[in-house]
């Protein structure tokens, strides 16, 4: 029979008791036997290169965390800039997520779980937040990324094992199970650590997986977004663009006219969102040339490639030159894009694509279109403006009169008679016959239209061959955006206003969780613009609530809460409520028992007369100066206690006390006024409470 040394898979090796090797770890080189023969120890032949954390958690564990791993690493390379469609990009992205989570849960088993599991989250939580285009998709602005990213990580963190999970378990090497015959894994660990049998880790607390959740799920919706908007976007081409949305109704596709007898297409869709410190319009396209039916340029073939960046702003563009800037960002959310939206007036654009401009600053794509997730930036530029300084301003006609060469181009272009009928003209005339200003003069056109006719989407067509603003001021008197905007700007040119029609997008609506406004196809706007003498071009349109030259901070709604705070305030409070319902119990049962221990304590006190004769020469002492230390006994008290005072009886006293408190309760307590003997107590015992309680008057009664 072999001896438990010479045999590493013989039973007795499974006995610590047997093995000198675990008994004595000094014995060990002597007792090694072949292993040591073979240039390993017993323990390297035993013991495999397996992080001891797997041995707390089942194989079906492990799968699910690396599933979990496999989501993070999924929705961190999911988000980032592709220039594939997106089932491809998203094909890819799974199966590097899935290989690259298989790889680190299975091929890296000497590597705590934890270690991988926090690592990857780190990568993950890196790519997702750095490089990730965080957009409006599906209606969640773009953070269901962030969002799944949150779940998976909250749910692989709370699954994963600890560092305490296998307490006394060598650090770097575990036994596989199944290696022994006979025995377990966990009797084997302990012949080689020296502790007590491995017990696997035991199932989550449910109160730790739902405060975990709540608040991961809290923190997505309440912070996810905002996070995003510390890491600025770069310009991205976005995806293949998708020949399906070059419609003649998508406002995002340049246009050298605009018909004015369609109907545009406005639904829910979502076709960009826009990053932006101000409130103004999104502004496309502008016509300056009209033919009673459909809005043209003047120039319609002018415009240059933008180099480097910078937009070349035409001599009457005021803003451009002496604006303050603000920067916007840009993503669209549609397949098919020529037409590049900015607020006015734009300086200075960032893309990834070529970008072209035209004599008005407008920004177009003139070669290939841009596809969905599409990113650029806009730096521009406006001048603060109200009323009052309008009203103030003098007209267009008048600055050119002065020598203003500026306002003489600009009335030669925008101010010319317009092509429309006799009637239109004499109603401009006669509502601004009073008007002294050009602002007043626009403002008075506006009253009578706000007046006289009605914003409707379901309003008739005007009739083929018709004048479209005859038709609208004195026969339907219903009509959108671009019928009431193409009104304002013939009856303005009409009395002598220069003014433009401009195409984009109304500021669409605000976020206040991701500090973005969500353009639809339903914000397909149209207004009109205005040219100042000091300002250059103003936005006009009684149909929007957009401050004059987009001045206004990107604040509207901010105060509201959308379903995405309310539920992350509840998750919040609900994770806070969980996490804290641990702790607050035991502090209250601790209150709790200490409330019962100091009732326990007075009522003592009220039942022996021991308890209050010891309340009471503590009183005594302290009021002395000479208080009761800390674990001293009443005799010795007494007795130091009768030198300060100069009263031996003092230390019979604690003498009495110490002997009375530390025997068996009497089997009577005595009345509360000392001296008064109850029934049940013995003579002797009476003799010494009515001696206690004299010596005690006798010092409680002394002044000072």
């Amino acid at each position: 029979m072999n001896s438990p040394s010479s045999s590493p898979d013989s039973p007795a090796a499974a006995d610590p008791a047997a093995s000198p090797t675990a008994a004595d770890p000094a014995a060990a080189p002597a007792e090694a036997g072949p292993a040591a023969a073979s240039g390993k120890s017993a323990k390297e032949a035993l013991l495999g290169k397996v992080s001891p954390d797997r041995l707390s958690v089942s194989a079906q564990r492990i799968w699910l965390l690396t599933a979990l791993v496999g989501v993070m690493l999924w929705a961190a390379l999911a988000s980032l800039p592709s220039g594939t469609t997106s089932s491809g990009g998203s094909n890819v992205a799974v199966q590097a997520a899935l290989l690259c989570a298989v790889l680190a849960m299975f091929g890296l088993r000497s590597v705590p779980l934890r270690w991988i599991v926090r690592g990857l989250a780190l990568v993950s939580g890196l790519l997702l937040a750095r490089f990730g285009e965080l957009g409006p998709l599906d209606g969640l602005q773009g953070s269901w990324h962030a969002l799944l990213w949150l779940v998976a990580l909250a749910a692989s963190l709370v699954l994963a094992p600890s560092s305490r999970t296998i307490p006394g378990v060598d650090a770097a090497t575990v036994l596989r199970p199944g290696q022994f015959s006979g025995a377990d894994s966990a009797t084997a660990a302990a012949i080689h650590s020296g502790s007590k049998p491995v017990t696997p880790r035991g199932q989550v607390p449910a109160a730790l997986i739902v405060a975990a959740a709540s608040l991961i799920l809290a923190g997505a919706l309440l912070l996810g977004p905002r996070v995003s908007n510390v890491f600025p976007v770069g310009p991205s081409a976005g995806e293949l663009i998708n020949q399906g949305d070059n419609r003649a109704d998508n406002a995002l596709v340049a246009r050298d006219s605009l018909d004015m007898t369609t109907r545009p297409r406005l639904t829910e869709q979502i076709v960009m969102s826009v990053r932006s410190p101000i409130t103004a319009f999104w502004r496309a396209e502008t016509f300056d040339k009209w033919d009673g039916s459909t809005w043209t340029r003047a120039e319609a073939r002018s415009g240059r490639l933008v180099e480097g960046g910078r937009v070349v702003a035409s001599p009457e563009d005021l803003a451009a030159k002496d604006g303050e800037s603000t920067v916007q960002q840009f993503r669209l959310e549609v397949g098919f894009v020529t037409a590049v939206p900015s607020a006015a007036s734009a300086v200075q654009v960032d893309t990834a694509e070529e970008i072209a401009q035209r004599s008005d600053g407008t920004l177009w794509s003139p070669g290939a279109p841009l596809g969905k997730g599409t990113t650029y930036s806009v730096t521009s530029r406006q001048i603060a403006t109200d009323a009052a300084a309008l009203r103030s301003t003098p007209s267009a006609a008048q600055a050119a009169r002065s020598g203003d060469s500026v306002a003489a181009a600009v009335l030669a272009q925008f101010a010319q008679p317009p092509t429309t009928t006799a009637r239109v003209r004499q109603l401009a005339e006669s509502v601004t016959a009073s008007s002294e200003s050009d602002f007043e003069r626009v403002q008075a056109l506006e009253g009578w239209m706000d007046a006289n006719t009605e914003y409707s989407l379901e309003a008739p067509l005007a009739p083929k061959g018709t004048d479209v603003v005859d038709d609208f001021l004195f026969v339907s008197q219903e009509g959108w955006c671009e019928q009431i905007a193409s009104s304002l700007v013939v009856m303005a040119r009409a009395v002598g206003v220069p003014a433009r029609l401009a195409t984009g997008f109304a500021p669409g609506e605000w976020d206040a969780t991701t500090g973005r406004f969500v353009v639809r196809e339903r914000d397909a706007h149209a207004w009109a613009e205005v040219w100042f003498p000091s300002t250059g071009w103003v936005a006009f349109d009684p149909t929007a609530d957009v401050p004059l030259a987009g001045t206004q901070e990107a604040t509207p709604g901010a105060n509201a809460r959308d379903w995405r705070e309310v539920t992350g305030g509840l998750l919040l409070a609900l994770g806070v409520v969980v996490l804290a319902a641990g702790p607050v119990g035991r502090w209250v049962r601790r209150q709790a028992e200490r409330a019962r221990t100091t009732r326990r304590r007075r009522a003592a006190v009220r039942r022996r007369w021991d308890a209050a004769a010891e309340a009471r020469i503590e009183r005594i002492g302290t009021s002395a100066g000479y208080p009761r230390g800390s674990g001293e006994t009443l005799t010795a008290y007494g007795g130091a206690l009768a030198v300060v005072i100069e009263d031996d009886r003092l230390a019979q006293v604690g003498q009495i006390l110490d002997r009375q408190k530390y025997q068996a309760p009497p089997s009577a307590a005595a009345s509360a006024e000392m001296g008064t003997a109850s029934d049940g107590i013995n003579p002797e015992t009476q003799q010494e409470l009515e001696f206690v309680g004299q010596v005690l008057a006798s010092h409680e009664t002394k002044p000072g």
